[in-house]
């Protein structure tokens, strides 16, 4: 098959696992709330969205950072990170769009702004994306590391898998060197942890209980590989309905002591948590111009 329709196909795959995703999702939705029962779990949610959203903030500006890494190695001139998160903010909600390709689309054509060629910023973009995809297997790895609750076979693997994800993206692109690559790795999987953990915070809110330390973490795992799912699905708009499945899924496989009803209100907070997030950064870069 040639290589533009196997694109095609894998583009049109991925939009139907998102919509097979929102469906399955809204589908328990269903089963568990009324739409005022569920307005009522958000409006309790209010006590703590100050710290999520400040969470999900910090989240947010520590992976910026690390694209901020990988532009300064590429330009002709310096770029402040005030320059990098003017750009990367405004281009970010475009991935929401479908085909989720626009973010992506929209850096390039802001490339000469910040003095890089068409190529660099190609190449910051793909180094970026397969930085993220290791950094979430690393972030995975390092939250289920020696975790109770996890069978023995998949504490032992890992490790391994973290280090098989990570490698060939550090032998790519030699220009860049290798402590660069690993610092925004770093940066990319802490922002990651975060995530999980606000996930995490959101269930033992609606639980009305402290999780233990390790299944704190490994919650928090569930959905990082849950991120994971929904990023390397193409054609899933911000990974939009898979990301929200494969995490209801993962929690059932593992039979986490996880009501139905929290799981899926959990899954859907975040999401409206970093849509809203996304729209404030996007709204923020109205305030100020970048420097030239």
């Amino acid at each position: 098959m040639h290589r533009s329709n196997l694109k095609t196909v894998a583009a049109y795959v991925g939009k139907f696992l998102g919509i097979a995703g929102l469906v399955f999702v809204l589908y328990q939705l269903s089963r568990h709330y009324t739409l005022e029962s569920f307005a009522a779990r958000f409006v309790s949610l209010s006590s703590i969205s100050g710290e999520l959203l400040a969470l999900n903030i910090v989240s947010s500006l520590i992976g910026i950072y690390g694209w901020h890494l990988l532009v300064t190695h590429y330009a002709a001139q310096s770029v402040s990170f005030a320059t990098s998160y003017y750009y990367f903010a405004k281009t970010e909600i475009s991935k929401y769009l479908p085909g989720n390709i626009f973010h992506f689309v929209g850096r390039q054509a802001l490339a000469s702004k910040i003095g890089l060629r068409q190529k660099e910023m190609a190449k910051i973009s793909l180094l970026f994306t397969l930085l993220l995809a290791a950094a979430t297997v690393v972030a995975a790895a390092f939250l289920t590391l020696g975790n109770e609750h996890l069978p023995f076979y998949l504490k032992m693997l890992s490790p391994f898998l973290a280090a098989g994800a990570l490698l060939p993206s550090l032998l790519l692109y030699p220009s860049v060197e290798t402590k660069r690559k690993l610092s925004v790795t770093l940066l990319l999987s802490v922002s990651l942890i975060l995530q999980g953990g606000i996930v995490a915070l959101i269930v033992a809110h609606q639980m009305h209980t402290s999780l233990s330390y390790s299944y704190f973490l490994l919650l928090s795992a569930v959905y990082v590989l849950s991120w994971l799912v929904g990023f390397v699905t193409p054609g899933a708009s911000g990974g939009l309905g898979v990301r929200e499945g494969a995490f209801v899924a993962i929690v059932a496989f593992l039979h986490l002591h996880i009501s139905d009803d929290t799981v899926v209100f959990a899954v859907l907070a975040i999401r409206l948590l970093n849509i809203v997030v996304d729209i404030l950064l996007y709204l923020s870069t109205l305030l100020f111009s970048p420097e030239r």
